[in-house]
């Protein structure tokens, strides 16, 4: 990072710690985690299959301090949470507060330490983009309250930590692409994941290109699209085991067993099946060619990618769909996929960094011209995971 972070929190967050948290006598701890773009790899990861995925730089800041009981102020929600760190209860309703809550059941549940926190969080990750503000929030959370209580723990476990919070605390069917980039992504470094074994790779970005983020501007609960494709994935999987199939994960299957799998299964579950196993191939693919530096051929990739979700899992929305034509026109445009969940949220970018710009220009013009909707659009910078430290006083 070189510069200390405290130079990188908003300052909007700094007041509301000074507001909010002004009796509070430290010592502080600031931490920074990032959003992420899953490059390749649609739904593969709760699979037990492969992602390759990138951090941006757009992030969930947090400040805090030990204390005897929790409390958080979300700057955005304006409102605060208070609970025993001890027992913390998931609320009915779904909100950020629950994510925090999770983190330290979580920890408690692996038997850590951890101190209760007095904390602010402010954040500019767009919430239901399919960005991972989440995993984000879950990741800050988690190296705040790790260093704030003095536990060591390895970043892995750190990662881990952040995605039982959301999956086994919150319910929500996530696989841990989300928390093992915000947590372990390298700067200018794509990060390629085994979702089965949990072994990681680095895939250094290639120069001259840029990922850019266009927001479709359709919000959606990623929840129930990743629960009720979760299910489907399950259901196939319990069939193909039935009858003999030796595979923990759907991710087991090869290319060339697809025609056998397919004949057991219904036209639907066939589909999602068919997904899965090629996406997980064209990671392999898409790992390959970046080394070799054949960006044409990835971006190639990226658009059948896009396909395949949109025809055999159907997770694309008529407004990503308008995206993708237009993007598709643009010179310069070496590939486009939705990321991330689907069903609204963002469509993913590989320019020549040189044109990013300009594509941004004729992509949000274009698609306001057919939607009336002016797209959010985001030159994205690779910047590397999460980042923790002491902070001076306020």
């Amino acid at each position: 990072e070189g510069c200390s972070l405290i130079f990188k929190i908003p300052d909007i967050l700094v007041e509301k710690v000074q507001e909010n948290l002004s009796d509070v006598k430290g010592p502080f701890f600031g931490s920074r985690a990032p959003g992420r773009i899953e490059i390749l790899g649609n739904h593969t990861d709760y699979n037990g299959g492969l992602v390759l995925a990138s951090t941006i730089d757009q992030y969930v800041w947090m400040i805090g301090s030990a204390s005897i009981e929790a409390m958080f102020y979300s700057v955005q929600f304006n409102n605060k949470d208070r609970f025993d760190p001890n027992n913390p209860i998931l609320l009915d309703e779904p909100s950020w507060r629950n994510y925090v809550r999770g983190v330290y059941w979580a920890f408690k549940r692996r038997n850590h330490d951890a101190k209760g926190v007095t904390g602010a969080i402010y954040g500019d990750i767009p919430v239901g983009g399919g960005l991972s503000s989440s995993a984000a929030l879950e990741v800050a959370s988690v190296n705040l309250i790790a260093s704030s209580s003095g536990l060591k723990i390895h970043p892995k476990s750190k990662a881990m930590l952040a995605f039982e919070s959301e999956r086994l605390f919150c319910g929500i069917s996530c696989g841990v692409m989300d928390q093992f980039t915000s947590q372990l992504g390298m700067p200018n470094s794509l990060l390629g994941i085994h979702c089965g074994n949990l072994v990681t790779q680095n895939v250094a970005m290639p120069s001259g290109v840029s990922f850019v983020v266009v927001n479709s501007m359709i919000s959606r609960d990623a929840g129930s699209v990743l629960n009720e494709r979760k299910g489907e994935c399950l259901q196939a999987l319990q069939i193909l085991q039935e009858i003999g199939w030796d595979i923990s994960a759907l991710s087991a299957i090869s290319i060339a067993d697809l025609a056998n799998v397919t004949e057991s299964l219904d036209e639907k579950l066939s589909r999602r099946v068919r997904h899965i196993v090629k996406e997980n191939q064209r990671v392999r693919d898409g790992i390959a060619l970046l080394q070799q530096n054949h960006i044409e051929e990835f971006g190639k990739l990226m658009i059948e990618s896009h396909e395949s979700s949109r025809d055999l899992y159907e997770v694309s929305h008529p407004n990503l769909e308008i995206l993708m034509d237009i993007s598709q026109g643009c010179e310069g445009m070496f590939g486009c996929r939705l990321t991330g969940a689907g069903s609204g949220g963002n469509l993913l970018l590989l320019t020549k960094t040189n044109d990013a710009e300009r594509i941004i220009r004729e992509t949000t013009t274009e698609y306001e011209k057919e939607t009336g909707l002016l797209a959010e659009s985001t030159l994205c910078a690779v910047p590397g995971g999460v980042v923790v430290e002491e902070l001076p006083e306020f």
